[in-house]
């Protein structure tokens, strides 16, 4: 993804108020350039859970199966 891409997508989701920018600005160890933090709204979190469900609905009906979301990294 290029930066395009993802500034623009950054710009669309705080536009429909799915993500919020964290007052949390950290500098980074490496470069000493702060860094912008975002954090899913209320309205995010939810359109999150029902992309999901959708994506799940989906497995399902495809007949995929052992299909599971997990929250950390094999």
């Amino acid at each position: 993804m290029g930066p395009g891409t993802l500034y623009g997508t950054i710009k669309r989701l705080l536009a429909d108020g799915l993500i919020e920018e964290s007052s949390d600005r950290a500098i980074d160890e490496q470069d000493g350039r702060r860094r912008r933090h975002y954090r899913l709204t209320s309205l995010g979190h939810t359109a999150a859970a029902r992309e999901v469900e959708g994506l799940q609905s989906l497995l399902q009906r495809s007949g995929a199966r052992n299909w599971a979301l997990k929250s950390e990294a094999p």
